[in-house]
């Protein structure tokens, strides 16, 4: 068998383990509006309390007003033990509905395909100050993978690190002595990595791919983390991403929305909402296809989420592997 291929069966095997972990077989799908009109009824007449600052509040009415249900919202100031307290940067917020939060979930089975799925030892991680944590945490665990920090001057640093500046040195002496030809100069990067991952927010990674195939790094798989593309507000900035790979939210496939920040937000509210209400009405384990992600919800214990890994293609659009 060969290797990508083992490499989807794996992805496979954990998406079937994730599904088959709930203990109920009832799956909904939001998306098929039949479905959820049944999750909703099936929900009834249920209050739910939220105290937040007047921007999510907004957000908040305009993930729920698509829905016919009859979940009630009520804002309040007061926080006590019914209310559900949602913070201006919830997508990084652990609520007592899901084991980790949205973001988590996101970068994990990123993470879990590049580290887990497959031999470690050929992975390049670059990581932007603000992910310093997460890149102790990868050398920590994967001792095998090699860490370099993002600076100011990309293509100096993909020159240092792939083993460039050799080749462009020979280069220019070759191009000094041969004056009267045009040479076409293909660089030889070292050989010893299979995958590029990139741990940085939109500002830096939109800088460093393009810097990456500049330097002709261009056969091996470069994966991005998802904070890279959560925050942009205009879809066709994806263009810069041609050919990363990353987990994305279960809307971001589904809707063609401009705005890829906000559309994040409207999605993980709009499955908070839902799962917070099917909590305070003591709904049975079920699994939810939501907005932002796969659902494991469980009656008893916290909630798992699952997304899906995609590609981005040269129009920017998101395609499954």
């Amino acid at each position: 068998m060969k290797p990508k291929n083992l490499n989807n069966l794996l992805i496979i095997s954990c998406i079937c383990l994730f599904f088959l972990s709930c203990s109920s077989t009832q799956l909904v799908d939001v998306s098929e509006e039949d479905q959820l009109n049944d999750l909703l009824s099936d929900i009834g007449n249920v209050e739910i309390k939220i105290n937040a600052n007047e921007n999510v509040k907004k957000l908040v009415i305009k993930s729920i007003v698509s829905l016919d249900s009859r979940i009630k919202i009520s804002f309040v100031d007061k926080i006590d033990n019914e209310t559900l307290f949602i913070s201006n940067n919830f997508l990084d917020q652990k609520f007592e509905y899901f084991c980790k939060t949205a973001n988590t979930y996101l970068e994990e089975i990123t993470k879990k395909y590049l580290f887990e799925l497959q031999r470690n030892e050929g992975v390049f991680v670059f990581y932007n100050e603000n992910f310093s944590y997460q890149a102790e945490v990868i050398q920590k665990n994967y001792p095998g993978v090699r860490i370099f920090k993002l600076d100011s001057n990309y293509d100096d640093l993909v020159k240092e690190v792939f083993e460039l500046s050799g080749s462009y040195s020979r280069s220019n002496l070759i191009s000094r002595l041969i004056q009267e030809e045009d040479l076409n100069f293909v660089p030889r990067p070292r050989k010893d990595f299979e995958r590029i991952y990139i741990i940085a927010e939109y500002d830096q990674s939109k800088n460093f791919v393009p810097s990456l195939k500049f330097n002709y790094i261009l056969d091996k798989e470069i994966y991005a983390s998802s904070q890279s593309v959560t925050k942009i507000e205009d879809r066709k900035k994806l263009l810069d991403f041609s050919d990363v790979i990353l987990t994305v939210p279960n809307s971001f496939i589904r809707n063609d929305s401009t705005n890829l920040d906000e559309l994040s937000k409207l999605s993980f509210l709009q499955d908070l909402i839902i799962i917070s209400a099917i909590q305070k009405n003591n709904g049975n384990s079920q699994i939810i296809e939501g907005k932002f992600a796969n659902i494991r919800y469980s009656q008893n214990t916290c909630s798992d989420m699952s997304m899906q890994l995609v590609k981005i293609d040269n129009l920017g659009r998101f395609n499954l592997l």
